[in-house]
């Protein structure tokens, strides 16, 4: 089946409606900001290079909790599994303790390292950029963990995947 190509990458909600057609897996990426818990839900998270062992996420240049991930040298990033969609939308949320009821402990590295994520990613800050309208922060992997096999977190076309059981 032929489709119309668009070819004005500049109408914003297309572009957007588009590309959430691009499943993405769900991550919460945590660190430690002047004694304290922070984090945010990232649905742009990668792997980038084996050697080193590289990942990277992207965070919106008008995040509120930026600044205070930014004073971190070292994050851990949290996959999230299938069945957790409600830590998704915890740490989407503004102006609230997103921490409140969330079961964690410190990582090897010290970060904020959820009780239910399937893969955890201690990282120290490899690299910052700015890219249009956000922001790619690159991580070099210092210790990582499988938890557990499940099926992952999928954001696709606005919403969850839901996977059938097996």
């Amino acid at each position: 089946m032929a489709t119309q190509m668009i070819h004005s990458p500049y109408d914003v909600a297309e572009f957007r409606h588009v590309l959430g057609h691009v499943p993405t897996s769900v991550a919460i990426v945590t660190a430690m900001s002047r004694g304290r818990p922070v984090g945010v839900t990232v649905g742009s998270f990668s792997s980038v290079s084996l050697d080193p062992p590289l990942v990277t996420f992207f965070i919106d240049r008008s995040s509120r909790t930026w600044p205070r991930l930014n004073e971190s040298s070292t994050f851990t990033v949290n996959v999230l599994g299938a069945d957790h969609a409600h830590l998704c939308r915890a740490f989407s949320r503004r102006d609230v303790d997103r921490f409140e009821g969330v079961a964690w402990e410190p990582s090897d590295g010290g970060n904020p390292m959820l009780a239910d994520a399937m893969v955890v990613l201690d990282c120290s800050r490899y690299k910052v950029d700015i890219l249009g309208d956000h922001i790619q922060v690159v991580g070099r992997v210092d210790a990582m963990r499988l938890r557990t096999a499940r099926p992952p977190l999928v954001f696709y076309r606005g919403d969850f995947l839901q996977f059938a059981a097996d």
